[in-house]
Formats: structure tokens, C-alpha cells, sequence
């Protein structure tokens, strides 16, 4: 009996012991993470940090002595010659298109990106033939494309990547503003008649001037006679 009775203690005192290690263990938990709150923020400041420079994109800076200069014709002409090499040219900007996108012999995904047209040479007629493609990450960050307008002269910095079609279908690479599309001039009939409302507006203004002057010298009038 005193055996058995010696026995149960000694469980007891095991678990008792092993109760108290699991509360000293739980409490140094505690005190560690109450202690480092800003270890754990910093690190997920500095995952976000990560996160964000991985998310950038930065602008590609290009040697323009390594494109060379071509004329569109040649390039409209011979499309399969310039697949692979860099080259340079210059036209004036029509309008963002889809032209050079979702085409599966030279996809290029719209999710990914943009696409651009420029006008025929001495012309308002877009040169549809010319496939340009322009990845929409860069082009967010290019001030150049956000500010693009019609007639805008632009020189385009690709690599032409496919011939389908019979087409050149270009990647570009860089773009430089050369000179801004000239504002139209209006025809001399237009300024006539703004020039004849501008001076309308400014009859009608005097008329309204000397109309209140009258009306405070007549006020000023009538309480000099009211005053006496």
C-alpha cells in the first residue's frame, strides 16, 4: 500500500514539474515577442520595401550609335532583313492602336503591351503596315508616350522581331520627341468673326462700366440733395 501510495506521488510531482516547464517555456514566448515588436515591423517594411523595387521599372538608357538609320520605305519593302537588328527612323504620331497586338505569327499580349501607329510620310493616312510594339510597364513610365499628341515628330529605337504578314513588326525600344505637332492656323474668315465678338465683348464691357458710373454719380447725387 505504501508502495502504490509512493508511486502516485512521484507521477504527480513529474507532472507537476513538467507543468511548470510548459508555463516557464510560454512565458519566455512572451516576454521575446513583447520585447522585439519592432524587429517584426521592420522586417515587413523591408519585405514590402523588396516587393515594391521589384515592381519598378526602370527606363532601358540606349547607345543610339548601335541602331541604324533606315528609311521606312526600305523597311515596308525588305521587313524580313531587319528582324534581329536595331535600327532607327523617324515619322510623325497618329494614335495608340491595337495593330501589333494578339497576333499569334508575332504576339505580342495586350495584357503586356501597347501599340502605336505614325502616319505615312506627307501624310494624314497612318501607315497600318508599320507594326510598332511598346511594353506597357516602360510606357507608364515614360513621360514621352504619356504626352504624345497627333503630328507630334517622333524618332522610334526598335528591333524588328517578325515579318508575318510580309510586314515589319518592330519592338521599341526608346523614343525621342524631335518637334511638336504645329498648331493648325485658323482661316482668315474664323478670325474675322472672333476678332468681331472680342470686340463685341469689349463694347459690351465699357457699356457696362459707364453704365455703373452713371448709376453711382446719380447715387452720390441724391443723398448730396438728401444730406442738405
Amino acid at each position: 500500500m505504501m508502495r502504490r501510495r509512493s508511486k502516485e506521488a512521484k507521477k504527480q510531482r513529474s507532472k507537476d514539474k513538467n507543468f511548470l516547464f510548459f508555463c516557464f517555456f510560454v512565458s519566455l514566448l512572451l516576454c521575446f515577442s513583447a520585447s522585439n515588436p519592432v524587429f517584426s515591423i521592420d522586417k515587413v517594411k523591408s519585405d514590402k520595401s523588396k516587393k515594391e523595387k521589384v515592381e519598378k521599372v526602370e527606363l532601358k538608357k540606349i547607345n543610339e550609335a548601335e541602331f541604324k538609320p533606315v528609311l521606312i520605305g526600305a523597311l515596308l519593302q525588305e521587313p524580313e532583313k531587319y528582324i534581329g537588328k536595331k535600327i532607327r527612323f523617324r515619322g510623325k504620331f497618329s494614335s495608340f492602336t491595337t495593330l501589333a497586338l494578339d497576333y499569334e505569327p508575332a504576339l505580342r499580349k495586350p495584357k503586356d503591351y501597347i501599340s502605336l501607329c505614325i502616319f505615312r510620310p506627307d501624310s494624314k493616312i497612318p501607315l497600318s503596315e508599320l507594326k510598332l510594339a511598346y511594353p506597357v510597364k516602360e510606357a507608364k513610365e515614360n513621360i514621352t508616350i504619356r504626352e504624345l499628341e497627333e503630328g507630334d515628330l517622333i524618332e522610334i529605337f526598335g528591333k524588328g522581331f517578325s515579318s508575318a504578314l510580309d510586314e515589319p513588326w518592330v519592338d521599341i525600344l526608346a523614343i525621342k520627341k524631335i518637334e511638336s505637332a504645329a498648331k493648325p492656323k485658323e482661316s482668315p474668315a474664323k478670325e474675322l468673326v472672333n476678332k468681331d465678338k472680342e470686340q463685341k465683348k469689349e463694347s459690351q464691357t465699357n457699356k457696362h462700366k459707364n453704365n455703373k458710373h452713371k448709376n453711382n454719380k446719380q447715387k452720390n447725387k441724391l443723398e448730396g440733395e438728401i444730406n442738405n
